[in-house]
């Protein structure tokens, strides 16, 4: 250390600690900055913003068939009931509930297995990320199997589904009107 200080002087060393200093707090307030700005939800004027939901929807997947129905926006929610069948057998039911909460909105869901037991203890809660005309994303905000989860009406009769689970596994839904 004290051939390093000969070297480069004393005041130098310390100019350079300053900076190295300055350069990692700021790398981390920045971080910081970033992470606050994930956690703040947009602003939703009306839960009628969510209207395009509204009806029913059904499409293959994983060799079964997975069907939505949507009830129209009312009370400040959004709420909808899906299955899955596979087999002539009902995989699972879920429960959806979109509720306008303060100036953003908030979804939970629960899964039920075919004897409608609850699949996990309590409803996994997701907050609202984004928003536009015809799409809505969520982004977790609590255990459960979704790390994110968006719903789009590519076209009058195209509803895809598009979810990040939390191991990070990307899963594609497209559903049409029966």
């Amino acid at each position: 250390m004290s051939f390093f200080l000969d070297r480069i002087g004393p005041m130098k060393f310390m100019l350079s600690i300053m900076v190295f200093v300055f350069v990692l707090n700021d790398g981390w307030a920045g971080e910081r900055e970033s992470d606050k700005q994930k956690r703040i939800s947009p602003e939703v004027a009306s839960i009628d913003q969510l209207d395009w939901l509204t009806g029913d929807w059904e499409g293959p997947i994983g060799g079964g068939v997975l069907e939505e129905s949507w009830l129209p926006p009312k009370a400040d929610t959004v709420a909808a009931v899906v299955r899955l069948t596979k087999d002539g057998v009902t995989e699972f039911v879920e429960l959806i509930k979109i509720q306008k909460v303060g100036k953003t909105l908030e979804l939970r869901l629960n899964l039920f297995d075919a004897s409608l037991k609850p699949m996990a203890e309590k409803p996994q809660v997701l907050k609202l990320s984004e928003i536009s005309e015809k799409s809505v994303t969520f982004l977790s905000a609590s255990e459960g199997s979704h790390r994110r989860l968006s719903y789009e009406l590519v076209k009058e009769d195209h509803f895809a589904i598009r979810i990040i689970t939390k191991d990070g596994e990307k899963i594609a839904i497209d559903l049409k009107r029966p």
